[in-house]
């Protein structure tokens, strides 16, 4: 979709997979490496796999005049330069906009380009602590945890991908290249869910929990979400609404057939159970029988009952067991390359398929002695100001569905001025709005909804009734209307309607579809229902964090859907281009589980190379030592790291404690691993008489990563965020003022906004079909009369 752009990708880590997943929406990716760098990682290998290999050297002036050389004729750069930095300033956005006025250059840093914190430096656990993930994850009363797999530098790489292709439509639009800022911390926000409408709606902060899923009942009870079983553990949750009460239904059932003792679960109604309204008590009571039943049950035998059955809940996978799934290899999504030394690697394959096609990956191109030599520019130059306009103004989006994976893409777009209705119905809504606390004032109600409003601002909402003709008809109209539709319905859904993609392609040949589910829509668990609090247990995150010894640890929300829905969002962004050039529409097809693994590629890779079976680890790291978060003073966090003896020198000599400088024990960081331990006990004796904002100033000062572990209250009050005007004030129709968040980047010409607060339910019916479809009085009175908006 993207084959006639050119990508220059000079990232480390924090970039890789935004250059990743412009290659595998169809862009040709240069990844810039200097001579004789280590190119073996699975890291590396696994995240600039797709692209083109280019060396140059820039310790010799040659190779900084070819590099500009290069970016004068590419249509987007990826950078990750330190500000401050000798390439940072050869790589100012000013400088190069005066040379390439339509370059679309996107920087990616801890922290963004400005802002009162954009020069600290900080690696994976002080990203999360920054954005709050870390607070979230972990025991009540233990230290908080990271994923022992690196999380962060992936989601501000998706994020960027995002931006520069919001960057690019506006390019495409007539508009000029733009400078895209980037800021991890804010881009990790998105994976902590609805964690901060807590703070907003109800004054209290969200706080990790362990094992157990919290921020599900009204009680303030939690319940348990991972069970010992026969070989491992099960992700499984007593839920409500109508999936929820048919998983413990068919669980009952299950184990009455085992014969297994279902004690006080015979006295349910199923039919009416609502959990959120369940004391800590009442959960206890419903959860013992089904503790009994579980450990008798392994993780393969409960995948397939729960396929069979169509029951949610996933087991908590290792890479080995994602490596072997079945559903993997029936959507071919493993892509087999040979290296230059004959051996084959398993990489993960592109993330998506257009037109039930998955794209194929190329290996590596040999590195270049001289890099390519373009001499025809392939991307539209400047032909108009574009004043005032937003990047999407002209993109009109229609969703279909519900919950977090796909209103969010449509958020995204929303907040760059893409024109975006929601549909639900008045008879069954968005299940955000009724199912998930918080409420306002602890009261429920289809618009008192934290949740629900938290990932639908910027939109307009409409009800249709899918199974009344007259609206059936209507959401066809709206369908051929949309530039994109996203539809996040089991698969099949849409089809059934009516509404599936051969169908409205035929009224609008131009339209891409994009659906997003949790295995895809083909493969022998297609059909397997499932919310992305579970899905991120099959797709190996829960398993990845915790201590060695102890059990797996939630991260909060359905984390995984959110990894979708950025990935998503460029899926959408590139077929809207794609379909504006071509007048050929497509559709595209998410797997939100495959979407995951491409936040895990490193260690799947490992795995299929070496057989590394990645496991939770706390917070340590092979390489950084000290490396964790330490209780401070006031009961709050420091998350600190240190990567070089001299840096745990400079730790020793700001922390006043020349006994731990001179301890052999701690001389070198392969000495300071076998004692990591006692090195963690005694930094926190020190650190607990200090305060944490004020330690982080000081180490920070000195050259070293530190931040405070931000909790869901200092997030969002957080001054870097501030700076950046992440958090945006907005007057619901009924909560009242809300505070919403904003992606996790800026741009410089089309910064885009929170443009309105989410809707009430329906409540822009006449608006849509009367002002933007163009029904009459009578037709739009006709349609009110037949129902087609119950």
């Amino acid at each position: 979709m993207l084959n006639r752009y050119r990508v220059l990708d000079l990232s480390d880590q924090q970039g890789w997979l935004a250059g990743r997943i412009l290659a595998d929406l169809g862009a040709e990716v240069n990844k810039i490496e200097p001579p004789g760098a280590d190119l073996s990682g699975a890291g590396w290998r696994a995240g600039n796999i797709n692209k083109h290999l280019v060396e140059l050297d820039f310790a010799d002036p040659k190779g900084m005049v070819q590099l500009d050389g290069l970016i004068a004729d590419a249509d987007i750069l990826i950078e990750t330069a330190t500000p401050g930095s000798t390439l940072a300033e050869q790589l100012s956005p000013t400088r190069l906009a005066a040379f390439n006025p339509d370059l679309i250059q996107v920087s990616i840093t801890p922290f963004g380009r400005t802002g009162p914190r954009s020069t600290w430096r900080a690696s994976d656990i002080e990203m999360m602590a920054a954005s709050g993930a870390l607070s979230l994850a972990g025991e009540r009363d233990g230290t908080p945890l990271r994923v022992s797999i690196p999380q962060s530098y992936s989601w501000g790489a998706a994020n960027a991908a995002v931006g520069a292709l919001v960057a690019l439509c506006h390019r495409g639009r007539g508009g000029a290249g733009q400078h895209v800022d980037v800021s991890i911390q804010a881009s990790i926000i998105a994976g902590i869910a609805h964690a901060p409408t807590f703070v907003d709606l109800l004054g209290e902060t969200p706080t990790r929990a362990g094992s157990r899923i919290t921020g599900r009942s009204v009680h303030g009870a939690d319940f348990t979400a991972f069970w010992p079983c026969a070989d491992g553990y099960l992700n499984f949750v007593l839920y409500g609404g109508p999936a929820g009460r048919r998983t413990v239904k068919a669980l009952t059932a299950w184990m009455v057939e085992r014969d297994a003792d279902i004690g006080p679960l015979a006295e349910i109604d199923w039919d009416n159970f609502d959990p959120k309204f369940l004391t800590r008590d009442n959960i206890e009571s419903l959860e013992a029988p089904i503790a009994k039943f579980f450990l008798n049950v392994s993780k393969m035998e409960f995948l397939e009952e729960a396929c069979a059955r169509e029951m949610l809940g996933y087991p908590v996978s290792t890479v080995a067991d994602i490596a072997a799934d079945p559903q993997l290899e029936a959507r071919e999504f493993w892509s087999d390359l040979e290296t230059p030394g004959g051996k084959i690697e398993r990489h993960c394959g592109t993330f998506y398929l257009l037109d039930a096609k998955r794209p194929k990956v190329h290996n590596f191109a040999d590195a270049q002695e001289k890099p390519p030599s373009w001499t025809t520019s392939t991307h539209d130059k400047s032909t108009a100001a574009m004043a005032g306009a937003q990047a999407l103004s002209d993109l009109k989006v229609v969703e279909f569905g519900g919950y977090a994976a796909g209103p969010h893409i449509g958020k995204v777009l929303a907040n760059f001025g893409a024109t975006t209705v929601h549909v639900e119905s008045n008879k069954r809504p968005d299940g955000f709005r009724l199912e998930y606390p918080p409420f306002k004032d602890g009261k429920a109600g289809v618009n008192r909804g934290g949740c629900f409003a938290f990932f639908n601002d910027s939109k307009y909402g409409v009800t249709l009734d899918l199974k009344n003709s007259q609206g059936l008809e209507l959401a066809r109209r709206l369908m051929s209307w949309a530039d994109v539709v996203v539809e996040n319905m089991r698969p099949g859904v849409m089809e059934r309607l009516g509404l599936g993609y051969e169908a409205a392609s035929r009224d609008n040949p131009g339209l891409i579809m994009l659906s997003t589910c949790n295995m895809g829509q083909t493969g022998p668990r297609a059909q397997t229902p499932g919310f992305g609090s579970q899905l991120s247990s099959l797709a190996g995150f829960y398993g990845a964090i915790g201590e060695a010894d102890g059990p797996p640890m939630l991260l909060y929300g359905p984390y995984i859907d959110f990894v979708a829905s950025i990935m998503g969002a460029s899926a959408a962004l590139a077929g809207y281009d794609w379909a504006r050039r071509k007048r050929k529409g497509g559709w595209i097809d998410i797997s939100q589980y495959e979407t995951g693994l491409h936040f895990i590629a490193g260690a799947l890779l490992d795995y299929h190379r070496d057989g590394i079976v990645a496991n939770r680890r706390g917070n340590h790291d092979d390489d950084a030592v000290p490396h964790n978060a330490y209780r401070c003073k006031s009961g709050k966090w420091l998350a600190l790291s240190c990567w070089s003896d001299a840096e745990f020198r400079t730790l020793t000599q700001v922390l006043e404690q020349p006994d731990l400088a001179s301890d052999a024990r701690f001389a070198t960081a392969a000495k300071r691993q076998d004692f990591t331990a006692t090195l963690d006990a005694e930094l926190a004796n020190v650190l607990a008489e200090r305060e944490a904002e004020a330690t982080a100033e000081i180490l920070q000062k000195a050259g070293l990563t530190a931040y405070p572990v931000n909790d869901i209250a200092d997030l969002m009050d957080d001054s870097q965020l501030a700076s950046r005007n992440y958090w945006r004030v907005r007057e619901h129709g009924e909560i009242g003022p809300q505070t919403y968040g904003f992606p996790g980047f800026n741009l410089s010409q089309t910064p885009g906004d929170i443009t309105r607060a989410a809707p009430l339910l329906g409540v822009d019916n006449e608006f849509v079909f009367r002002q933007l479809l163009g029904l009459g009085d009578d037709e739009y009175a006709t349609s009110v009369r037949a129902g087609a908006f119950d």
